[in-house]
């Protein structure tokens, strides 16, 4: 832990771990017998259409060792993050190596487009001894008052892959490097923070452990010595450098990562041949990806953008209401801070807020813009696993312009409602639109959102019902109880957290749009906190506006399924039988 914070980065764990060639976590079979995760993540999450299936867990083996001395190495990582004077020597060589690159002749390292000054994590995550439930630790967020002097640092660059490699067509992915202390013994976290498909991408845009593997994230230097205790050679220390970082990045946007293991072993074998079918799925579903967003970019008429300033995100105060612009400007240096962002709300319910987000003309241009891109003849993603009309923006080229406004507006506004679960180091976003009318959606079950965030902001047009019912939040005793019926009015805005269970009722007549913004937070993320759920047994019958047909054991205990929906019984995970649920 750091010395004067008692706070332990959780990002230096999270490279120790990567250091080690660890891919990924597996449960731990003593707790399967009392623990029954659902059989999907609770609630709605993204599902693109050209994204295939996510790798399954036993392609890749965990790797014990990092250059076959991990109990050196992890000794050595937690004595510099001990020693007082590592973080400022960490940042001190950091800086150097980011102006050495920027000054080089050839320009930046083949591949990067940009990298950005070290700026200190706002938000680490607390850690204790207690046992948790998958790593004996308590991981809880907390904010890091000391991360200029301590760190952790965020790198942010612009990286894009080889030509050809499907991921070389757009304005290159910007990846979020994460330093530590112990930097430059162990090397930084990373996260691709642009949308993007890759197949050792998962949905918290952590990038996979086999990326830290020697083979794929060469150390610059290597310092061996002999074990006096078995007499082996052993890795003392390895050392890594800036350079090297952000060529393994750029490669690991333009091939397949090697997948250690001698040539001749037939298992590892087939998992590097599934890796490179699944590394071609994905690398072309990238490239149909960026040939949409660019199609719909160069092409005219009805076949291009039709309202541009949506896509410009210099021009996000344009679509603002006033009561924004106004708070913006008294808070300092003309942004909006916590403080103001919640002097704009109102608690409609616990839990709940509401403030006035975008003015007419833009919801107008926006809607406008969505039939548009429609009639393009593009293809059109479905939203989510719920919704059938509407799409994504960040599919037509609008995450930029998304990424402005959660900077601009939706962060502060998230860090003074919620900073617990997130709100204060939003790093992702899922936006898309919702249309419901007569003929298509007319409603929405009960659900909760892939999100830790959620900003659900009505565009119009003329309609009547659809109230949006709340009920409580998962591992809360009132989960199933009614809370609120909020009312949507054009340009205003309802924030809650995605745990939070709702659904939309039907419409009785007209058509309505929403933008609605998933708020993703990785370092959340991996908290215990997000990762385990504590569910209460219930002491009361829940009530009927509640009952979720698509998620709920017991739905049909109290009221009959809608006609086709009766298949979801056997998918239905609520109430768990366990006192707890793993959300990842």
């Amino acid at each position: 832990t750091h010395p004067k914070s008692g706070v332990h980065s959780c990002m230096l764990r999270v490279a120790v771990r990567a250091t080690r060639g660890l891919v990924g976590r597996i449960a731990s079979s003593s707790h399967l017998r009392r623990l029954r995760p659902p059989p999907h993540v609770p609630g709605t999450s993204p599902t693109p259409a050209s994204a295939p299936d996510p790798l399954p867990p036993f392609l890749f083996p965990t790797f014990p060792q990092h250059m076959g001395a991990l109990p050196v190495e992890e000794k050595r990582a937690n004595a510099v993050e001990d020693d007082p004077v590592a973080a400022p020597r960490a940042l001190a060589l950091l800086c150097d190596e980011i102006s050495t690159l920027r000054r080089l002749p050839e320009g930046l390292p083949r591949g990067v487009d940009s990298i950005s000054d070290p700026t200190p994590a706002p938000y680490v995550v607390r850690e204790d001894d207690g046992q948790s439930q998958d790593d004996g630790r308590q991981c809880e967020l907390s904010a890091n008052p000391e991360g200029k002097a301590l760190g952790p640092w965020h790198v942010h660059v612009r990286v894009r892959g080889d030509e050809g490699s499907g991921y070389d067509e757009s304005k290159g992915y910007v990846v979020r490097l994460t330093f530590a202390a112990a930097y430059p013994a162990v090397p930084p976290d990373v996260h691709v923070l642009s949308k993007c498909h890759h197949v050792l991408v998962d949905d918290d845009r952590e990038v996979a452990g086999v990326f830290f593997h020697p083979e794929n994230l060469p150390p610059d230097a290597v310092e061996r010595t002999v074990d006096p205790a078995t007499g082996d050679e052993v890795v003392k220390s390895v050392t890594y450098t800036l350079e090297g970082i952000l060529d393994a990045t750029r490669r690991f946007f333009s091939v397949p990562c090697r997948l250690p293991g001698p040539p001749d072993d037939d298992g590892v074998n087939n998992r590097r041949r599934h890796l490179l079918a699944e590394w071609r799925k994905t690398s072309d579903a990238n490239r149909e990806r960026e040939r949409v967003i660019a199609s719909y970019e160069r092409g005219t008429g009805a076949k291009g953008r039709k309202r541009l300033a949506l896509f410009d995100p210099t021009r996000v105060d344009e679509w603002l209401h006033p009561a924004v612009l106004a708070s913006a400007r008294r808070g300092s240096e003309g942004r909006l801070t916590p403080g103001r962002a919640r002097e704009l709300c109102e608690e409609v319910a616990p839990g709940i807020f509401a403030f006035p987000l975008l003015n007419d003309a833009y919801c107008d241009a926006l809607m406008d813009e969505v039939a548009h891109f429609q009639a393009s003849g593009l293809p059109v993603t479905r939203p989510n696993s719920m919704n059938n009309y509407g799409l994504i923006l960040n599919e037509i080229g609008m995450e930029p312009a998304m990424d402005a406004l959660q900077a601009r507006v939706l962060s502060p506004v998230a860090e003074a409602l919620f900073p617990a679960q997130g709100g204060g180091c939003l790093d992702g976003h899922h936006s898309f639109i919702v249309q419901y009318s007569e003929g298509a959606d007319l409603g929405l079950d009960m659900h909760t959102d892939d999100s830790d965030v959620t900003f659900n902001v009505c565009l119009g047009k003329e309609f009547s019902g659809a109230g949006l019912q709340f009920c409580g939040v998962l591992g809360g005793p009132s989960h199933r109880k009614r809370s609120l019926v909020y009312h949507h009015a054009k340009g205003r805005c309802v924030v809650h957290l995605g745990a939070h269970r709702h659904g939309a009722d039907d419409l009785e007549s007209g058509e309505r749009l929403n933008l609605i913004i998933w708020n993703h937070s990785s370092l959340y993320r991996s908290s215990r906190a997000y990762r385990w759920r504590d569910v209460p047994p219930e002491t009361e019958p829940p009530d009927p506006q509640c009952l979720s047909y698509t998620h709920d054991v017991d739905y049909g205990r109290y009221k009959k399924y809608p006609e086709g929906k009766e298949g979801f019984a056997k998918t239905a995970w609520y109430p768990p039988e366990a006192d707890q649920v793993k959300m990842k």
